[in-house]
Parts: structure tokens; sequence; C-alpha cells
């Protein structure tokens, strides 16, 4: 399979370094990881949907809507002015990229999944936005939505996933899935609701990780939800403000054809404070050193300084965390505190470590407002900081042993009318 991409690349000067992060004891960073709390709800959901599960080749073969070439240059100009050439990518069709009701925020790949990089045959990048409200339209000022009462932006409609082929094999096309929370009904039923946080917003969904056959998903107070790309079913489309088992013994997701089912959950326990506010997969060369790494979002430089927290959970070969004697336990192998204000995304390989910051969105041009770049090298102890992207979410790193491809760093943008996901050639940011 071929990988889309263009060489040749003109290189700033990064400026300068900066303090490099402080490490912390890990063993205070402790999760409770659990597949077994949504059992019931899940088999109840399989009896209900029997013979309605998808799988990923079969859901991007249904794919129905078109990529297109990177847009918005303004939005990335910062890393075409590093990268030149080698800048790579795309932009959303032109509902989602204008739309004020959904922002992207994590993103992860088919090759933080799996060695090799592609899963079930297909090579993805995987985008996640959450749903501000129903019938929320642009201010104007500013490429963000105003700040309405949640009573007039009802059904909020939580976390939907864009899987999006990037393989010159495929179609340029994606789809748009919603992930839920299953659950049963007063008669037992199966069912499911979307992903709420406790004030009844829409989960953030500010990082993901793919790994193996699991979607790990940042709960920023709650750890992190865990899905399944093996659960993916096929509901009926029509209604756009219905979720879940209908009256009449339907099942629908706002008008999507797919849902993805929350399969386990994973908890904070004990004295782990850690705001879970982005994650990324660090797919090492060495399987045994290979992690969750979790990082922390500090609005400002006085929070910054004791909780912009970044920690590394060990990942085992069956696609989950790796726990301790009990089955449950799983307690982190490294932390730091990185001083870095508000950090958006982080990714991770074999020692090294990119950080992507925001830099706000009111008033001022585009060029005003790029993000920042930081990088850590943690066996070298070098540190460096570039100018980034406008409006900057998660991060991933894409390496490709086989293709002969250099690897790269992606990412994406969230503002309205201004969204892409760009990919840059990690070496010029090192």
């Amino acid at each position: 399979m071929t990988v889309l991409a263009v060489t040749g690349a003109a290189l700033a000067v990064p400026t300068p370094a900066l303090a490099a992060p402080a490490t912390l004891n890990p063993a205070r960073f402790t999760l409770d990881q659990d597949f077994t709390a949504f059992t019931p709800a899940l088999a109840a959901l399989d009896t209900a949907l029997a013979g309605r599960r998808r799988s990923v080749p079969q859901v991007m073969d249904a794919a129905n809507r078109d990529r297109t070439a990177l847009c918005n240059q303004s939005t990335w100009q910062a890393l075409r002015d590093r990268s030149g050439a080698d800048t790579i990518g795309f932009c959303w069709n032109d509902g989602d990229d204008a739309t004020a009701q959904w922002y992207p925020q994590g993103l992860t790949t088919t090759r933080e999944a799996v060695d090799g990089g592609h899963y079930a045959g297909r090579q993805l990048v995987a985008s996640a936005a959450y749903h501000k409200g129903t019938g929320v339209t642009l201010d104007g000022r500013c490429p963000r939505d105003p700040e309405v009462p949640q009573s007039a932006r009802l059904p909020i409609k939580g976390v939907r996933l864009s899987l999006v082929d990037w393989d010159a094999d495929f179609a340029n096309t994606y789809r748009h899935l919603l992930l839920v929370e299953p659950t049963v009904d007063s008669a037992g039923r199966g069912t499911y609701k979307p992903l709420l946080s406790s004030n009844g917003e829409s989960l953030h969904a500010g990082g993901i990780g793919w790994y193996g056959q699991h979607l790990y998903v940042a709960d920023t107070r709650g750890g992190f939800r865990v899905f399944d790309f093996e659960r993916i079913y096929e509901v009926s489309t029509g209604l756009a403000n219905a979720v879940g088992r209908q009256s009449d013994g339907s099942y629908h997701a706002f008008d999507y054809r797919y849902v993805m089912p929350q399969v386990g959950r994973v908890r904070p326990t004990g004295t782990n404070d850690l705001r879970f506010s982005f994650l990324t997969v660090d797919r090492g060369p060495a399987a045994a050193n290979r992690a969750l790494v979790v990082g922390e979002y500090a609005e400002d430089a006085a929070t910054a300084a004791t909780a912009s927290r970044l920690v590394r959970f060990p990942l085992g070969a069956d696609s989950k965390l790796t726990t301790g004697a009990d089955g449950r336990t799983v307690t982190a192998t490294a932390a730091w505190n990185t001083g870095y204000r508000q950090m958006q995304g982080v990714a991770a390989y074999n020692g090294k470590y990119w950080f992507g910051s925001s830099n706000g969105c009111r008033g001022g041009t585009v060029a005003s407002h790029f993000g920042t770049l930081r990088h850590w090298n943690s066996g070298t102890g070098r540190t460096a900081s570039y100018t980034w992207a406008f409006g900057p979410e998660d991060l991933s790193y894409w390496y490709d042993p086989t293709e002969g491809v250099a690897d790269y760093l992606w990412t994406q943008t969230e503002y309205a009318n201004h969204r892409v996901v760009v990919a840059v050639p990690q070496a010029d940011w090192d």
C-alpha cells in the first residue's frame, strides 16, 4: 500500500530552548481498569441488534463524505514555513469545516494501533469531535460559538468519531460514528445514550489513543472511556434528534448510521488527582515500554507550575493497560511536570515527546494566535520550541518502518472555517 506523501523542505531556526520537565514520583498515579461494568448492557445490546455488527472495512466501504485537499492555509502557515512541501494532510467537507456544533479535539491513527500501521487492511486517521448543542451558530467575532444556555441547545449529542481513509489504494472518504454509553431501559432491553459529562454537556474528548482493537478516550476527571473497534453496530437513520431504542423498537443515533458503545472504563484511584485532558499512544520499538501517555491542560503559568503533568501508564499485549496482581490496578511507570501552559496534545515515541499548546482566539489575526510546539528528548535532555498551528488540538506520532517515508507528527485544528488535519516530518521539529 502507498502512503500519500511528498518530499523536500526548507527548515527555519527554532526558538530558544526551554526548561525540561521535572521528574515526579509515578507511584502516586494509579488507575482502576474495569472491563466488566458494561457486560450486562452490552449483552442486551447484542441481542437487540443481532446481525447488525459491522467491521471497520464495512464501515469504510460505506463512507459517505469526501475529504478534500489541504485548505485554510493561514491556519497551518507556520508548519509550511518550516516543513515546506513535506507538509501533508486534508480538510473536511464544507459542512464539517464550517459547523459551530461539532469541534474536533482528539486525534489518533492506525499507526498507533498496530505494528505495520493497517487495521483490518485499512490505514486510517481517526478524529474525535464533541457536540456543543443543536442550533449553535457562530457569533461573527471569532471562529467559535457564543455562550448559549444549555436549554437552548438541546439535544446535546456527545462525541462522534470520524474515520478517514489515508491510503492511495482507497477512496478519499470518511465516515462519522457516534460513540455511546450502553445501558438498559426499564424493561431490561439494551439501549444506549450519548457520551455526556456529569453536568449534561458533551464529554470533551480532548485526546484519544488507538491501541490494538481498543480506542481510549480522555474523560477529564474520570480517566478513560474505552471502546472496541470489533463492536460497531449499524442502526437506523432518519431521526436527527433521536438516540437509542425508540418506541417502535428501532434504534437511532442522531441520524448517524453507526454507533460504537463503550466497553470499559479506567478511573483514577487513591491520591491520583490527575486531570485527563489529552492522551496518546507511545508505540515505541520495545513492546514492553509501550504506554498511554496522559497530559494536563493548565490555563495559566501559575497553574502550569504545578499542574501541567505528563504521566505514562503501561500497555500490554492484549490492547489493555497492564495491571498488577489484582487484575485491575494500573500504576504509572513515569511522571513529570512540564510547566507548559495551555497544552492541548502530546505525541510520544521512544523517549521523545512533542507538546502542542494553543494561544487563544479572540481579537487580532490568525498569525497573532498561532500555537506553540515544544519538543523534549528525555534521553538527551534536549528541548526546543517552535511556532505551531492556529487552534491546535491533539497530536499523534506516525511511525513508518517499511515504506521509506519519514515519521510524521499529525495534529488537527478546532475552529470553524479554520479546520485542517495536517502532518509534518518529525525530524523537522526535533
